[in-house]
């Protein structure tokens, strides 16, 4: 810009205030545009990311089954701890810790086919103990599982999962345990109970919950189910061993894994702690743990309805927990498997995540698909039983369609 003064030209650099205004107009414009499509990139590599780490445990899943002849299941043993100190701890006088057991999750199984071969030893070497606290507790969690058998692991947690339930063991990744079965003719209630009732049975006069308990593991039902046999162990409530020959559906048409926002941590099985595994209550079967690291699905289809309202499918559905109606507000980044309120826990049991529209899968042919939340339930229950036409599905002729997901 230039101004004349008498007969010499005078020049002036520099923005007057409007232009000044108009450039910080464009570049908040530019911002603008570009900040969400950054965002949108960086969710894209953290979705990219969880898929990679949901194959790798399906992979995980596939060299366990060669090895052991079976998927692991949901609970299982993999040791005691006779009682004394442990070997790991530095301290000059470390404490003495009580006798009990080690029982574990399927994560617990996978640990040597996830770069974590130290971990696995603690868990199944009986000279470690996996629940206990020094002097000042500093070295365990709430529950009293120690930090060295509970490490948080990378593959367990997807990117983008806000997952917080405790310190240690953090976890974003669910089994799929099948059918969870429930009051058809009443309420639709799922049957948590019979994790653990016993009550009165013996091993020929098995509780209705028992029976119904047993016969959900059926292998045509789900891949993962129980490993370990409770306070009586005459009653044999344990799954059949499943293996990849049984997944007659399609291999690629069977899913192994998925995620879980609310999923509990990956070592600790439903409400097991330092008091539930040592003195008395040892041998119980750890309530709950069908639901905490996995995810299930449900009878609610209306052709076996004989009376009463239905509940919601939604409920069960990817991303949904709006059972009977009763937490319609709920915000799923704010929903949590509590131990206050393990009776809810059978309602998360389903995949959730925190990505946009969907879920990351991991199918038995070693494949990870991104399956939408708005996937029919029937083709949800298709994707979790190895063999429909065998299995308790209300509508056992469905065939899954080529683009189902």
């Amino acid at each position: 810009m230039t101004r004349t003064f008498g007969s010499k030209l005078a020049v002036r650099s520099g923005f007057t205030l409007v232009e000044l205004l108009v450039v910080i107009s464009i570049i908040g414009i530019l911002m603008a545009l570009l900040i969400p499509a950054v965002n949108a990139a960086r969710e894209t590599a953290r979705r990219n990311q969880c898929s990679t780490q949901i194959n790798n445990l399906a992979k995980a899943a596939f060299q366990y089954e060669m090895s052991k002849k079976e998927f692991p299941g949901w609970v299982q043993n993999f040791g005691s701890f006779a009682g004394g100190t442990d070997p790991t701890n530095g301290e000059p006088s470390p404490p003495s810790i009580v006798a009990h057991q080690k029982v574990g999750t399927w994560a617990v199984s996978l640990l040597p086919f996830l770069d974590a071969q130290p971990t696995y030893e603690i868990w199944t070497q009986d000279k470690y103990p996996i629940v206990g606290a020094d002097s000042t507790g500093n070295n365990a969690d709430e529950s009293g599982f120690l930090f060295n058998a509970s490490p948080n692991l990378a593959i367990m947690q997807c990117p983008s999962s806000p997952n917080s339930t405790g310190t240690h063991g953090r976890n974003s990744y669910v089994s799929n345990n099948g059918y969870s079965p429930n009051d058809a003719a009443a309420s639709m209630t799922p049957v948590s109970s019979i994790d653990y009732a016993n009550n009165g049975a013996t091993p020929d006069t098995p509780t209705a919950p028992q029976r119904m308990f047993r016969e959900s593991q059926d292998r045509a039902n789900g891949v993962f189910n129980n490993k370990l046999v409770g306070e009586f162990p005459a009653i044999k409530i344990l799954g059949e061993a499943v293996r990849l020959d049984d997944f007659k559906d399609g291999q690629g048409n069977t899913v192994l894994f998925s995620e879980n926002l609310q999923a509990r941590n990956w070592h600790r099985a439903g409400l097991a702690s330092l008091a539930s595994l040592s003195g008395a209550n040892r041998n119980q079967y750890p309530q709950y743990s069908r639901y905490g690291q996995g995810f299930v699905w449900q009878n609610r289809d209306p052709s076996i309805r004989t009376g009463g309202a239905l509940p919601p499918l939604d409920a069960m559905m990817i991303n949904g927990f709006n059972r009977n109606g009763r937490n319609a507000t709920v915000d799923l980044f704010v929903l949590e498997m509590g131990v206050n309120s393990p009776e809810f826990w059978a309602d998360m049991a389903r995949p959730s995540s925190a990505h946009n529209d969907g879920v990351n899968m991991g199918f038995a042919d070693g494949s990870s698909k991104f399956v939408s939340d708005s996937v029919n339930y029937r083709v949800y229950q298709a994707l979790m039983t190895p063999r429909g036409k065998s299995s308790d599905v209300p509508f056992k002729e469905f065939v899954l369609p080529g683009d189902a997901f």
